[in-house]
């Protein structure tokens, strides 16, 4: 289910479809299928396409939920602190783990979890997976 790189980890979410996302002020929580949980406090930008896109735009408010019903094409967790999800819908998630009040965590209970805080992150393998 997770493949290291260099500078990564490869996670192998791609079909995993979003089952709901909550926002709050103070966090965000986005819920996949087979019990995969992605959680963030503090900053994440969600863009109509990569971020780094001439004229990408960011989805604000109740935009957030036409997350709910895709499905993942690829999602990158950054020894940095960064993760990066791409969506079926074009949106794209980032996190800059590097920014301060930032925290995050991805996790599927019994397989994996990634955690990142300002300076770095961690990725504990737990079980093989799928």
């Amino acid at each position: 289910m997770i493949e290291e790189l260099g500078d990564r980890w490869l996670i192998r979410l791609r079909g995993n479809p979003v089952l709901a996302v909550r926002r709050t002020e103070a966090a965000l929580s986005v819920t996949f299928a087979d019990e995969v949980v992605l959680t963030i406090a503090g900053p994440a930008l969600l863009t109509e396409g990569p971020a780094t896109a001439p004229g990408a735009a960011a989805v604000t408010g109740d935009g957030w939920g036409r997350l709910v019903g895709s499905t993942v094409l690829s999602a990158v967790a950054f020894k940095s602190g960064a993760l990066r999800l791409v969506f079926s819908t074009g949106h794209h998630l980032n996190v800059g783990g590097a920014e301060p009040g930032t925290e995050a965590s991805l996790q599927k209970p019994g397989v994996f979890c990634w955690s990142c805080r300002p300076g770095g992150s961690a990725m504990e393998i737990l079980g093989a997976g799928d």
